[in-house]
């Protein structure tokens, strides 16, 4: 080593002519290096290039003694941490730069320059992982408020034009400029809050996707249209997830073209495929009913049953509630529409509905203002007549020197009858029928005719009922799976267990703990507790299989009423499918792996 220091040092005299060469770059001189030692553009020939990337110097482990180590093919100086370029790289050079600008350290030992190097590297890893932690935490922020957006269903903008400002306005106040300063890190603009919403969405959908693949699951679907006339699709899916039985959004997306069973079935079919689902695994679909769902050749449940055998199906209480009761005799009807009618006219107005609020307060009435209904929820009817028939004198004072044609209504007997049977039909208001009767005994002609159409009524909803709700279905259901609903009060042996499984069956009633167990908890979670699933397993499967059916298509109407309060008329463009995962999914995301898969922090602000 001493010899070669020695010939390095005489060196020094014949380099003279390269000392201007001997530079630390600088931001004067920076655009000058990145030419020198770029590699060359593409209108160079092979040979140049050859040329340009074999003069590019090479460090040596012996330059250490001059206090330097290389960064990124550049020498750098231990002492001062200059860079150089990378013509410096010879002994020569590196030996000046020592004894001209660190005279003090130029006769010192190349162990000293070891531990300075040792030290510098360090320094180096220490102020890149905290700018690795910083960016890091930066990032996660970003992903947890663009969850709470998604959540809560609002415009991506929100964070950049209103969170990040109030945040920055919080910190500025409790604390100091420092941490306004590492607010304005976090990224949340519009694209990029986008980007995190599909990376949560994405990461929640490939975790429910790998628990339906090892589990039997039950659908229920429902399409609809929204308000740039995009016809949706929305499937919930209902599986065994540990302890409890789990509701989660299975698919959101647009219907291209037609809303038929053949289109609904290629879009379920080729998400199963894409996924690597089966349909082995479903064994229940629930829809409202309608031809594009369970028509017998063409629907999607007729479909589904041509590729597996295991499936059934199941229709809407809701909706055959609201095809059981849409029968009434023509009188009834009547009056039935023209309630809606007389609600409409103030209620679609915005002046009638300001004046008639403003006449209830006068009068001291206990409402204000008429109520809607909904069509497949039929028992609202209820409330929305009685509304109407507690405030039916107001009504007709609003309505007074009014050329409403419905007015005289209000004041006919006849029709205020039937109208209070209909609200005491949906509602079982017996005390406002009541009430009707006798403000208008004595004085009905036609009582015997009203009492004829009631009957009739009864005797339509009577034959609609059975036919949405058959008696024997329901026995036998209930025959099959009584022992589910409360086995600890079951004495025989139940049909569908097997001999085996009886004995099961008894030794687990018996059992105390279990009882105790059983009315402690609700009935889904005490199938699946692992006291359960553990000791009594086939007992277990047969009690899940019976209780992860959907009875009605609720998820999917509230997943409507989510999917258009999102995707406004201001949104028109939204593609909902992500925020509607975020927001209906009960699977919370794991951040910390969405942050340490990025390979790019800060990729926008």
């Amino acid at each position: 080593m001493d010899r070669w220091l020695n010939k390095s040092r005489n060196t020094v005299g014949s380099s003279s002519s390269d000392a201007n060469e001997n530079k630390c770059v600088t931001p004067n001189n920076s655009a000058s290096l990145k030419r020198a030692n770029s590699p060359p553009n593409k209108q160079s020939d092979t040979g140049t290039s050859a040329t340009t990337v074999s003069k590019r110097r090479k460090y040596d482990e012996n330059y250490i003694s001059f206090g330097f180590i290389h960064e990124n093919s550049y020498p750098q100086c231990v002492v001062c941490s200059k860079v150089f370029p990378n013509s410096s790289m010879v002994p020569a050079k590196l030996r000046r730069h020592l004894e001209t600008n660190h005279t003090n350290v130029k006769d010192k030992p190349v162990d000293y320059f070891i531990r300075l190097r040792d030290q510098l590297l360090k320094n180096k890893n220490f102020i890149a992982e905290v700018t690795k932690t910083e960016n890091e935490k930066a990032t996660e922020a970003s992903y947890m408020v663009s969850y709470r957006i998604a959540q809560a269903g609002k415009a991506h903008t929100i964070a950049e034009n209103l969170i990040k400002p109030c945040v920055n306005d919080i910190v500025s106040c409790m604390l100091d400029e420092k941490a306004v300063k590492k607010i304005n890190t976090i990224p949340l603009s519009n694209d990029t809050v986008r980007r995190r919403i599909n990376d949560i969405s994405t990461h929640i959908k490939s975790e429910l996707i790998s628990r339906l693949k090892c589990n039997n699951f039950a659908l229920q679907m429902d399409e609809s249209t929204d308000v740039s006339g995009l016809a949706v699709l929305l499937v919930f899916v209902r599986y065994k997830y540990q302890t409890s039985l789990e509701e989660d959004l299975l698919l959101c997306q647009p219907l291209s073209t037609y809303t038929t069973g053949y289109e609904i079935f290629n879009m379920l079919n080729n998400f199963f495929e894409i996924e690597g689902l089966t349909w082995d695994n479903c064994i229940d679909i629930c829809t409202d009913g309608a031809k594009a769902m369970v028509g017998k050749t063409a629907g999607v449940v007729s479909r589904i049953k041509e590729v597996t055998n295991n499936c059934s199906n199941s229709h809407c209480i809701f909706h055959r509630q609201a095809l059981a009761i849409k029968k009434m005799p023509i009188p009834l009807k009547n009056v039935l529409d023209e309630a809606v009618k007389i609600i409409n006219f103030v209620k679609s107005r915005p002046l009638s509905t300001r004046l008639f609020t403003i006449l209830c307060e006068d009068m001291g009435s206990m409402h204000k203002s008429l109520l809607y209904h909904t069509e497949i929820r039929w028992l609202s009817r209820g409330k929305t007549l009685v509304r109407l028939l507690e405030l039916r004198n107001e009504l007709y004072v609003f309505f007074t020197d009014h050329p409403f044609n419905l007015q005289l209504r209000l004041s006919d007997k006849i029709w205020l009858f039937r109208l209070s049977y209909l609200a005491d039909i949906f509602t079982k208001l017996n005390e406002v029928n009541l009430s009707i009767q006798e403000s208008i005994d004595g004085n009905i002609e036609d009582f015997d005719e009203i009492y004829g159409e009631i009957e009739q009524h009864l005797n339509e909803i009577l034959s609609s009922l059975e036919k949405y709700f058959p008696e024997s279905k329901d026995i036998e259901f209930i025959q099959r799976y009584n022992w589910v609903k409360n086995p600890f009060l079951i004495n025989d042996k139940p049909e569908d267990l097997s001999i085996t499984e009886y004995e099961e069956f008894i030794e687990m009633t018996t059992d105390s703990s279990l009882k105790t167990l059983f009315d402690k908890i609700s009935l889904t979670d005490f199938w699946c507790s692992s006291s359960i699933t553990n000791e009594y397993q086939s007992l277990a499967k047969k009690a899940i299989l019976a209780l992860l059916p959907f009875a009605t298509t609720y998820l999917c109407e509230t997943g409507f009423s989510s999917y258009a309060s999102m995707k406004t008329k201001y949104r028109n463009k939204l593609d909902a499918e992500a925020d509607m995962r975020i927001q209906l999914s009960p699977i919370k995301p794991n951040i910390k792996i969405l942050v340490n898969k990025k390979s790019q922090h800060h990729g926008s602000h």
